[in-house]
């Protein structure tokens, strides 16, 4: 909304404002995903997937940004931000569904004795 509605300045700072208290909020819930949907014993591998997809995302992202605004469509940033983030919630969400039917099939799965 930023980059696409002509806003005053205070609206400007309070947007932004707003979207940093979010961004931080995010983070917390970010680990309790990494940990409900990590395997038993895997939880720092999956620390380690995230971590690598945080610092590809830090080095591509801005490389993918400056290309859109070198093709004289700067507004197209805050698009291409939206359609990342929404991706960033359908995968979450679709990782969560496998994790939760995955506990469900190992919670009725019956106990064989040897």
């Amino acid at each position: 909304m930023i980059g696409t509605v002509g806003l005053g300045p205070l609206v400007v700072a309070a947007a932004m404002g707003t979207a940093g208290f979010l961004s931080g909020m995010i983070m917390p819930s970010r680990d309790m995903l990494v940990r409900a949907a990590a395997p038993a014993g895997a939880v720092g591998r999956a620390f380690g997937i995230v971590s690598i997809g945080l610092s590809t995302g830090g080095m591509i992202g801005p490389m993918l940004f400056g290309w859109i605004m070198d093709c004289g469509m700067p507004r197209w940033v805050f698009g291409a931000t939206a359609v990342f983030m929404l991706l960033t919630v359908a995968f979450a969400l679709i990782g969560d569904r496998r994790s939760h039917g995955r506990r469900r099939a190992m919670v009725a799965e019956p106990v064989r004795s040897v």
